[in-house]
């Protein structure tokens, strides 16, 4: 059998997500997987956590939840984050500390579709790094904000492949504790800054289809019909009434492999119309944008 070490962070507002996500990968692996998923949470709830282990009607699988309190990350909650941002996005940053035992660990944020078998992902080498990263959507910016250098590169942090071996042997989270320290006046996007500033030149470059990020029609990473992984960055969340982020109905069918109680047609067809409303009120100009016609073309080919 191989073994495959994965873990998400969330709050109880946040389990239904991890369990959609935790679907999709049970729904995509192969018989000669064993799954052990690592839940660093703060307040899921005993209904929550019991929905989450009913998974295992799709397929067996491991499963430890690592109960922390918010205020173990005091150090790090001062750092400036958007809105759509739960605290426990912050919870990452001690995984090598809480998941012991375990070399090697593919950190996924809730909001994200796996499409595909994740073996191959797992067994990328990242022996002499620190974690493996797809580059985030806006990654030229974002790092030049920062402050990386040319040959350095910023990462989405919502798909992560960790090495916690050497995290532990470089002392990550004290690491990261100083860097936040010195760089405060420069972060924005929370963890993932963090991240990409104390850690640049030592993260490995994953395939972007590991981490096809959409935030609406005409921003995304990849245009195309085929992920790997499928991440809904931004605020307009597919389970959001009046969402415009595409490829949203993913969430929905693997929804329904869950206990958790899946929107009528009415509701999708309300959702839709006013998601629509919304896009065009704050993108009038959407069909001038490149992505646009990137994401049609998509859409037509399929592919």
């Amino acid at each position: 059998m191989k073994n495959i070490n994965i873990c998400y962070t969330c709050d109880n507002n946040y389990a239904v997500y991890t369990g959609v996500s935790i679907a999709s990968i049970l729904k995509n692996s192969k018989e000669d997987e064993s799954l052990h998923f690592f839940i660093i949470e703060s307040c899921i709830s005993d209904e929550n956590k019991q929905k989450i282990l009913n998974l295992k009607k799709i397929k067996n699988f491991e499963i430890t939840f690592i109960r922390v309190d918010e205020s173990e990350f005091k150090e790090f909650t001062c750092i400036k984050t958007t809105n759509y941002l739960p605290a426990a996005s912050f919870y990452r940053l001690k995984i090598p500390a809480l998941v012991r035992n375990v070399d090697k660990i593919l950190y996924l944020d809730p909001d994200t579709i796996v499409n595909k078998s994740l073996a191959d992902l797992y067994d990328t080498d990242i022996e002499n790094y620190i974690m493996g990263g797809v580059f985030d959507i806006g990654y030229k910016k974002l790092g030049k904000r920062i402050g990386l250098k040319g040959n350095e590169f910023y990462i989405n942090s919502g798909v992560l492949l960790i090495n916690l071996k050497k995290c532990r042997e470089e002392n990550f989270e004290e690491k990261l504790i100083q860097c936040a320290k010195e760089n405060m006046d420069i972060f924005i996007l929370g963890d993932q800054d963090l991240i990409n500033k104390c850690y640049a030149g030592q993260i490995l470059h994953l395939s972007g289809k590991w981490n096809v990020q959409v935030v609406n029609l005409c921003s995304r990473s990849d245009y195309s019909q085929n992920f790997n992984i499928l991440h809904y960055t931004g605020g307009a969340k597919p389970w959001k009434s009046g969402s415009y982020i595409p490829l949203k109905k993913y969430y929905f069918e693997y929804l329904k492999y869950t206990d958790w109680e899946s929107p009528d047609k009415l509701w999708h067809l309300k959702s839709n119309i006013k998601g629509a409303f919304l896009y065009l009120k704050h993108r009038p100009l959407f069909m001038f944008r490149p992505g646009f016609y990137k994401s049609l073309i998509g859409m037509i080919l399929k592919k």
